[in-house]
């Protein structure tokens, strides 16, 4: 069972979180917010800021100004009352006035008062660190809507957040956030925790950004991200994330993926898994955008009967589904826990448990440079902390180049490539290692999932 603080269980306090919302809109209390990453899912996230009650995008960061100014436009906003500076202190004004804001600094915005939140939504790792790091220093929450990042420096991060007295965690709307408010439900319940589920519609793990374009185009993002979904890595490092924030751990590397449907999900997981508490994924079915929980429970007097009763089955095992997740819609919650509760929807507990491995797409020889995630060269698969510490972060991969020859679908050695001098994510990647090795984390009210 997972232990909180009284009064501070995540279930119960989202409609008073709702409600929270509106008197803070009613009493001009508003919460502002810079969204940093203006692409698909950041315009989402500063459209469905807008349309909030008591919180606002106050400043959106993008290398693009267009980009930035557009969104702007896109939400009612006319083009000659949009602030485009890198100057502090005309942010700062135009902040105070309640002006549509638009920089290229992330440092500028940061250093505005009055804001109390960022949103990090760029999709990079080194950047994307930088400006968390640079948030927290500030004394500002932040929320991170970039998979990429946390499941790669998210336990460094998390613990220089709760150092420095504020909160960092994942976004809600996204398969982290989803399945971990089911989990709290599941569990708060009386429930052992069986699998975490992420569902899966197809995969291949030969996609590229070349094959990936036309649905790129049609869905209004790059065809990076797409590749990343469709060759697994996306939800690898979802997963990854889930993992470091439960206990929950991948039984192999990459997962089952059990391909089942809902009727049947429940046995074929049962089928599958050697034991109980793990992350994984279904694959086809009739799941949709959902996520679902299996959670036991052998009290027939309690749950059993009951649950009979009420068409959920005869157990011990059942099935708890979400049959949707909103990204960009549901992120503003996680922003409204973090000012409000002092929580986040979800985030790292401590030292990592997992890790998402770079595996080849191709045979890999020397002297070939590795593109990153959702390009040519590799996917990512989960993995334990120690079955994968060998191997090449796939959040690191980028800009690496191949030494030793690697054959296609086979995880990529540490040895096998020479890292770029000076990456700056890297050396956060060192010091996170050097944390967890030498220090015991901050103190958190929460407990692990499993031991």
């Amino acid at each position: 069972m997972v232990e909180w603080k009284k009064g501070k269980t995540k279930g119960g306090i989202i409609m008073h979180l709702y409600r929270e919302l509106r008197r803070r809109h009613q009493y001009g209390r508003i919460i502002k917010v810079i969204v940093s990453g203006i692409g698909s899912m950041g315009r989402g996230i500063a459209l469905q800021l807008r349309a909030m009650s008591g919180m606002e995008p106050a400043i959106l960061v993008n290398r693009s100004i267009e980009r930035a100014v557009d969104a702007w436009l896109a939400a009612g906003v006319p083009r000659d009352e949009i602030v485009v500076s890198d100057d502090p202190r005309l942010l700062e004004i135009a902040v105070e006035q309640g002006m549509a804001c638009v920089s290229r600094d992330v440092s500028a915005a940061l250093s505005v008062r009055g804001i109390e939140v960022l949103v990090e939504a760029t999709g990079t790792v080194a950047p994307a660190a930088r400006s968390v790091l640079s948030a927290i220093n500030c004394g500002k929450h932040v929320v991170v809507m970039n998979a990429e990042l946390d499941a790669t420096l998210g336990c460094y991060l998390a613990e220089r957040a709760r150092q420095q007295g504020v909160v960092y965690g994942y976004a809600d709307g996204d398969q982290p956030g989803v399945l971990m408010r089911v989990l709290e439900w599941v569990d708060l319940h009386g429930f052992e925790i069986v699998a975490a589920v992420n569902c899966k519609g197809f995969m291949d793990v030969r996609a590229t950004p070349e094959s990936s374009a036309a649905w790129a185009a049609r869905m209004k993002t790059s065809p990076k991200m797409v590749c990343a979904f469709t060759d697994g890595t996306k939800m690898n490092l979802e997963n990854a994330i889930l993992a470091n924030a439960t206990g929950l751990v991948p039984e192999v590397r990459g997962m089952h993926g059990v391909r089942t449907n809902q009727r049947d999900a429940v046995r074929d997981f049962a089928q599958a898994l050697g034991h109980r508490g793990v992350v994984d994924y279904s694959l086809g079915g009739d799941f949709g955008g959902g996520v679902f929980v299996i959670g036991r429970c052998t009290d027939w007097e309690r749950v059993g009967h009951y649950f009979d009763y009420l068409k959920m089955g005869v157990g011990p095992d059942y099935m708890f589904f979400r049959p949707y997740h909103l990204c960009h819609l549901e992120t503003p919650l996680s922003v409204a826990e973090a000012v409000i509760y002092r929580e986040p929807t979800i985030a790292p507990r401590g030292a990592p448990v997992a890790d998402v491995i770079a595996v080849a797409k191709h045979d890999l020889k020397p002297g070939d440079v590795l593109d990153g995630i959702g390009g040519f060269k590799a996917y990512g698969q989960v993995d334990t902390i120690a079955r994968g510490r060998d191997f090449v972060p796939c959040g690191l991969m980028e800009g690496a180049v191949i030494v030793k020859a690697v054959a296609a679908d086979e995880p990529i050695p540490k040895d096998a490539v020479e890292f770029q001098a000076g990456d700056y994510a890297l050396n956060l990647r060192y010091l996170q290692e050097t944390l967890f090795s030498t220090f015991e984390p901050t103190p958190s009210h929460v407990q692990p999932y499993r031991d």
